[in-house]
């Protein structure tokens, strides 16, 4: 069993498509690492697990998370994993120290 799983993920940020096709899966205590080159879609696969995509953005395929239904959370579900089960260290310096939730 996955703690995190995502299948055929897609995302398109207004009319450009933006992912295609991710897929990976991460078991309990398992450490993973997402590498690829500059504008691979390392950061907006991240972004997605986190849901915290641009206004525009339209996410399909599958993303779960400890068989939660990620893109198909409500944001009070995503506001109880944001933090205390799910975590990002955003890459940008100037804006990680951003809280998401105050």
């Amino acid at each position: 069993m996955s703690l995190l799983e995502i299948e055929n993920l897609s995302l398109a940020i207004g009319d450009t498509p933006i992912l295609k096709g991710v897929e990976l899966a991460v078991a309990p205590g398992e450490v993973m690492g997402l590498v690829g080159e500059s504008g691979s879609g390392k950061s907006m696969t991240a972004l997605t697990v986190m849901r915290l995509l641009p206004f525009a953005a339209r996410a399909g395929g599958r993303v779960a998370f400890d068989g939660l239904d990620i893109l198909a959370a409500s944001e009070d579900q995503m506001c109880a994993l944001r933090g205390d089960d799910i975590g990002m260290v955003f890459q940008e310096p100037m804006t990680a120290l951003n809280p998401v939730k105050t």
